[in-house]
């Protein structure tokens, strides 16, 4: 009597631990376990269409990248971004594995349940909104790629990009608009997937150095 008490609390404990794991989020890709991050910020033209606008490429573009490697994803040492005031610039996040191959399209897959969040900019000084595309086409809203206009200069600050892994549903409350530079992303439930910090710096016309 006595042992099969015990295996139903055995089985009644596993049931238990299950229910409440599979809807706490994990890191889909663990920071510890990738070799690699890069964020890359390619200047381009910005063409406004009514309420939107349209980015097309340019000639010789000025291109900022930062690589993020180490157990804590660190940029290299002095590493600064300087964006000019009045430019735009796309933006791509690339991810590598441990094993050394790209895997940032795992956060477009699973569009649901991720959101980056651009962080640490002075209050009116970018305007950003995302690019990236699911696999039918429609906008994922997740961060991957996207754009960035610089409004106005600012100090040096420390940018900080945030990939965020939701619990289920917690992605349709995020207005993909107005949340991307929301400092309060520990309300939108669930665990951080990346958290890369460069600084910034963003400068007026004419800025020379770094």
């Amino acid at each position: 009597m006595k042992s099969n008490i015990f295996i139903l609390f055995i089985l009644a404990s596993f049931f238990t631990f299950q229910s409440c794991s599979k809807d706490d989020p994990t890191p889909e890709v663990d920071q510890e376990e990738v070799s690699a991050a890069t964020l890359t910020f390619t200047e381009v033209e910005a063409e406004k269409h009514d309420d939107h606008y349209h980015y097309h490429e340019i000639a010789n573009p000025e291109i900022e990248k930062v690589e993020f490697t180490g157990e804590k994803f660190l940029p290299p040492v002095g590493a600064h971004v300087h964006l000019e005031v009045g430019k735009s610039y796309k933006f791509e996040l690339m991810v590598k594995d441990f094993a050394g191959r790209e895997s940032q399209q795992t956060f477009i897959d699973r569009a649901d349940q991720h959101f980056a969040f651009l962080l640490g900019a002075p209050a009116g000084t970018l305007a950003a909104e995302y690019s990236d595309k699911t696999a039918d086409g429609k906008a994922a809203n997740v961060g991957i790629t996207g754009y960035i206009t610089v409004l106005k200069a600012s100090d040096s600050f420390t940018f900080r990009y945030l990939m965020r892994h939701l619990n289920p549903g917690v992605k349709n409350t995020i207005n993909p608009k107005t949340d991307i530079f929301n400092p309060d992303f520990n309300k939108f439930g669930g665990a951080n997937d990346l958290d890369l910090k460069v600084e910034f710096h963003l400068v007026a016309e004419g800025h020379e150095g770094h």
